[in-house]
Formats: structure tokens, sequence, C-alpha cells
């Protein structure tokens, strides 16, 4: 059995969609295939995009699919439950969380293919232990990653995510996402700061500018310069699970800079609205732990 997942979008999303394929793969025995189909188009509308999950220490294989597999119509649902239709095409809606998912076994000679975004930790928690180990750079940190890794270890580090680039310039995904604002800034660095008066801020960011003329306590921060490297956002990421306190972007890749924390007991704060849809629950995207504000 074969379960392929169709990676799109960013490193975080990306991991969304890798994470749930191995969780499904590693529980029903079945060799994990990637589709990285979408990687070969130039979308017009989102943000250009690299396939990052081969610069981790992640094992799976590429799909060997010929044609791109569409979202199952009503019929088509219907029929591969009751026939070993293949692939069996599991389609989720943007945060509609599938429950069955973790339950689901289909019929001995079928292979599933996962179409979505798969942005709840549910779906892997699991294998977060396994995730752990896996999602790490593959190869050794550049010097460059390396001097910010060693000043995060030393010091009470807090990681600020701060998302502005598309969020403010690309007119779709200004409109689904939005970016947080000063306000929620000022009060994610105020409890960081209240529950620990030596801590240290290290701020990423793809608006420099905009943070160091905005942002509070700039004696505390120390501002995480990204490089041109093709691997830049896999450091990154290996950073942000590295300090001690979290407080993340309406971004996947915040998100799992936070979720992968290797501190026992991190501190992480998300903002309580993740996208501009107020009727949306987000349970299951944040977990209860962490705070929402």
């Amino acid at each position: 059995m074969n379960i392929t997942a169709q990676i799109q979008g960013g490193l975080g999303n990306q991991l969304f969609q890798y994470a749930t394929g191995k969780a499904l793969s590693s529980r029903l025995k079945g060799a994990l295939q990637l589709d990285l189909d979408w990687f070969n188009h130039a979308w017009t509308d989102v943000t250009p995009r690299q396939f990052l999950l081969s610069d981790l220490n992640t094992h799976f294989q590429v799909s060997s699919f010929s044609r791109q597999v569409k979202k199952p119509k009503w019929w088509r649902r219907i029929a591969q439950d009751i026939f070993p239709v293949n692939p069996y095409v599991i389609y989720e809606r943007p945060f509609n969380f599938i429950s069955k998912l973790n339950t689901f076994r289909p019929y001995s000679n079928q292979d599933i293919y996962l179409m979505g975004y798969w942005q709840s930790f549910h779906y892997f928690d699991s294998i977060r232990q396994e995730l752990v180990k896996e999602i790490t750079p593959r190869a050794k940190l550049s010097t460059h990653y390396q001097t910010y890794l060693d000043k995060i270890t030393q010091n009470a580090s807090a990681m600020i995510h701060i998302r502005r680039g598309d969020y403010v310039h690309l007119p779709a995904a200004a409109k689904v996402h939005g970016f947080l604002g000063l306000d929620y800034y000022q009060k994610g660095m105020d409890l960081l700061l209240h529950s620990d008066p030596n801590v240290r801020f290290f701020v990423f960011t793809d608006d420099h500018a905009w943070a160091q003329d905005k942002l509070p306590y700039q004696d505390r921060i120390i501002f995480v310069k990204s490089t041109k490297e093709t691997s830049a956002p896999v450091q990154e990421l290996h950073l942000m699970t590295k300090c001690k306190k979290h407080l993340i972007a309406n971004s996947s890749l915040s998100w799992w800079g936070a979720w992968l924390a290797t501190n026992p007991n991190p501190l992480v704060i998300a903002p309580n609205q993740w996208m501009n849809n107020s009727e949306t629950s987000w349970d299951n995207l944040l977990p209860s732990t962490w705070i929402r504000i």
C-alpha cells in the first residue's frame, strides 16, 4: 500500500502535509510517497516556493503519479468507500478537521492519496517524537546561523516571528491571512518579559525595517538576519525550535517552530484569530496549552 501526500506551499505547509502522510503510513504500514507536481507550475496568486523537505532528515519516496489527481466529486467519494478504487482520494477543506483519518482503513489493495493542507496537530500528535528527530537540518548549520544558535542556547531566549511580506503586499494573502499588527506583538512581548525579566527576544522577520522601527524593548532584541541560501528557512526553523519561549505569527512556519520546541515546558503565545475568518474554530490547530491573545 502506498500513501501519497500532495505537497504544496512553503516549508510550514509542506511539514503539515508530510507529517500527516507519515502518521497515516506509520499506522497502516504503508510506503510514504510525496507528489511534488505543484512545484512544476508557475502560480500567479501565491508566493513562489521551493521544495525543502529533502533538506531535513525526512524519509519518503517521490510519487510516480503520471497525472494530476483532482479533488474527488461526490460520486467518487461514494464509490471509493464501496469498491477498491485506486487511489482512495481524501480531500480536506482548509481547517475542516477530518477525525476519521486517524481510524480509517482502506481495502488491502487500495492506495491512498491525501489532498489538502492538514493543519491540525491531531493528525500526527501520535508520532511527535519521531517528527522532532526528523525535522532537523540534514546538513550542518552555516557559520552564520550557528552564531545565532549559540546566542539562543546561552540566553533566556524568546522567538518572535513577524510575517509581513505577502500578508501585506499580496492581495490574495492579505485577504485570507492579514498582518497581526503591532498591538499583538506589544502584548505578547509584555507577557514574555513578565514571565522572565531576563528574556532576550530573537526576532525572525521578512521586514526588518518595520520591526526595528516599531517593536518595543529594542535593547533586548537580537535580529536574526536571513541569508540567500536555499536552506535558510530550514536553518531558521531549527533556531526557532531551540528557543525557550515563543511568540508566533499566524504562519505555519512559526507554528512548527513552537510545536517542535525542544524545551520541555515551552511558553507559546499565539494569535487568537489565525486567519480573517471569525467563524472558524482554531482548536484543532492551536494546542490548549498555548496562550491565545
